[in-house]
């Protein structure tokens, strides 16, 4: 028990080690004594985990993907706006991007491997999540009549790549990010929304017990 405890410990310091040191330095730019240096571990303790420096970035990504999955799937409670939950997604996207060095890295490689058809689409993922909560705004009477054709794909890549451009930075705060998030919004529902939100939507970030 100890030592698959050991084991698993190792496991997670070299996932997050790479992570770093593929976001910092990108895939190409990145070796293997690069990760078990940074991960504190021996080239024996990384190859009893990884084959690898292929299958250290394909666990990467994965682990990325299910981060995002599982943002999107959770559910802040019943009778709540469609647009809300668009809104608090973001800004949960914002703390994910913020804390989880491995989704940072994901949506780096995406950039650097425009080419390829990865396996865990990041952004397929997030452009059919705003895809459906539009959707279900637009039935739920939240959307402005004359919403053009489009409009949800031009929202998830604003939204998306905004909120990631945000986190690039390495003085970045949690504070200053959520900030950018509310101004995005406070933009977004005059295009989206008929009239004046500001009674109905919260635009800031939602409280934990609130996330989505």
């Amino acid at each position: 028990m100890v030592k698959q405890e050991r084991a698993e410990r190792t496991l997670r310091r070299i996932v997050t080690a790479a992570a770093e040191r593929f976001e910092e330095n990108g895939y190409s730019g990145t070796t293997l004594d690069d990760i078990t240096r940074a991960a504190g571990v021996s080239k024996g303790a990384f190859y009893f985990h990884f084959a690898s420096k292929k299958q250290i970035a394909d666990t990467v990504v994965e682990h990325s993907y299910g981060l995002l999955e599982d943002l999107i799937e959770a559910s802040c409670g019943a009778g709540v706006p469609a647009l809300q939950q668009l809104i608090d997604l973001t800004h949960g996207l914002n703390r994910l991007l913020l804390t989880e060095p491995t989704v940072r890295t994901a949506l780096r490689f995406h950039r650097e491997w425009a080419d390829l058809e990865p396996e865990f689409d990041h952004y397929t993922l997030w452009y059919e999540a705003i895809e459906q909560l539009l959707g279900h705004a637009s039935e739920q009477g939240e959307l402005r009549k004359d919403m053009p054709g489009g409009a949800a794909r031009v929202v998830a890549v604003v939204t998306l790549f905004s909120v990631e451009s945000l986190t690039v930075r390495p003085t970045t705060r949690d504070q200053e990010t959520a900030r950018r998030v509310t101004d995005l919004w406070n933009v977004l529902l005059a295009a989206l929304v008929p009239g004046s939100p500001d009674d109905l939507l919260r635009t800031g970030a939602p409280e934990p017990c609130e996330v989505v």
